[in-house]
């Protein structure tokens, strides 16, 4: 195995941007298997619970696991791995990644399944942002932009075919088998990272204290906590999606997975096409938009009760929740362009930070009995909080 180098005279792997595609669309698979990770648990949260013997309320609070350990470990993680060979690294990430979803799988009850769902987020917290850098470095500055959309690309796409193919694995083989399923995925990742990924250059380490120190900037804490809200409302309700739809349009099985379909489908609209709003119309408004779309459309979940109508608010559900990132990074970019990673990690932390917190409120309010209907209207106050916050960021004098 060929070692990594830190100095600028060895050989790039950037002087070969052509072969770049490649071993970036091995990264975007793993990526992939983080995505459907993170949210196919939402569709089997009844299954979980039954097999488990606990309420569906604390069947959630896996995911809770899964996204507080991601938000809170990856800058230190970043920190700790900073003089690591990225060869290695992400291969060690993707093999933690696939043992704690196989241990998940065989968890005999929830205390150990949390615990598997701590180290699935550790795997993920060292994986994504590290497959990114490494999907720059491999297509040079010419394609850095699409190959960073290559990684994204397989979040997302996690998203739209992952989680209802996990989904509907749950449902009619076993909660177990869905995990097993993302692990396999995560494993072939695995072997093709072994496979194909070149040497990598180790990038410049940036000591914790400088990033931290960002913090000090009060707008960008009200960005991140703009993003921790926002997310929060949208992963709440779409946490207990089977609850949701269950009691209120008594939607369940392929149904539900068609529903979840819809969600991934507006995603990939959202997570595009907030690009080019942004590019258009500017970061302050293309986020006003999303933030008043995510209120309207956990509103309209509330008198939604038959398939069609819940496929397109679901649809539009999923295009609001996912056009809320790219602008947040571009506007905090701009406002700390010295340390773009950073602030993109933070606001990557407050996302996940966001969806643990949902994920663990809403879990409270379904073992409370709380009705499914109410649970979408605390989306909405949770998600009409956020917009209040994105309204006291000052706006640059750059935008009209």
């Amino acid at each position: 195995m060929t070692t990594e180098s830190t100095t600028t005279g060895t050989k790039s792997p950037t002087t070969a941007a052509p072969s770049w595609g490649r071993p970036v669309a091995v990264l975007a698979l793993g990526s992939f298997a983080m995505g459907t990770d993170s949210f196919v648990l939402a569709g089997i949260l009844p299954q979980i619970a039954d097999g488990l013997h606990v309420s569906t309320g604390a069947a959630g609070q896996t995911i809770t696991a899964f996204a507080l350990t991601y938000g809170l470990a990856a800058p230190f993680l970043a920190v700790l791995t900073s003089r690591l060979p990225r060869k290695p690294l992400l291969a060690v990430a993707l093999a933690l990644f696939v043992l704690a979803n196989l241990a998940s799988a065989v968890a005999p009850n929830l205390t150990l399944l949390l615990v598997a769902r701590v180290v699935a987020g550790l795997g993920a917290a060292l994986y994504t942002p590290n497959a990114s850098a490494a999907a720059a470095a491999l297509a040079g500055p010419a394609a850095r932009g699409r190959a960073l959309s290559v990684i994204l690309g397989g979040l997302t796409v996690g998203t739209v075919l992952g989680v209802p193919v996990g989904t509907a694995i749950g449902q009619h083989v076993s909660w177990e088998a869905s995990l097993v399923f993302v692990a396999a995925v995560g494993a072939l990742a695995l072997l093709g990272v072994l496979a194909v990924l070149p040497a990598l250059p180790i990038p410049p380490a940036i000591p914790l204290a400088q990033r931290f120190a960002v913090l000090a900037n009060r707008r960008v804490v009200v960005m991140v906590l703009f993003m921790l809200l926002a997310s929060g409302a949208s992963i709440m309700v779409y946490t207990y999606t089977s609850t949701v739809l269950g009691d209120i349009a008594h939607i369940h099985g392929t149904a539900l997975a068609t529903a979840l379909l819809a969600w991934g489908f507006g995603g990939i609209f959202g997570s595009f096409g907030s690009g080019f709003l942004t590019d258009r119309l500017g970061a302050t408004r293309t986020l006003t938009y999303a933030v008043v779309l995510l209120v309207v459309t956990l509103a309209l979940l509330t008198v939604c009760t038959s398939i069609v109508p819940v496929i397109i608010v679901m649809a539009l559900n999923g295009a609001a929740g996912w056009a809320l990132a790219t602008p947040n990074n571009h506007r905090l970019t701009e406002l700390v362009p010295t340390l773009p990673s950073v602030v993109i990690s933070f606001n990557s932390s407050g996302i996940y930070l966001g969806q643990a917190l949902g994920a663990a409120l809403g879990g409270v309010l379904v073992d409370q009995d709380v009705t499914a209907r109410a649970l979408c209207l605390t989306g909405v106050a949770i998600a009409a909080v956020a917009g209040v916050v994105h309204l006291l960021v000052p706006r640059p004098a750059t935008e009209s």
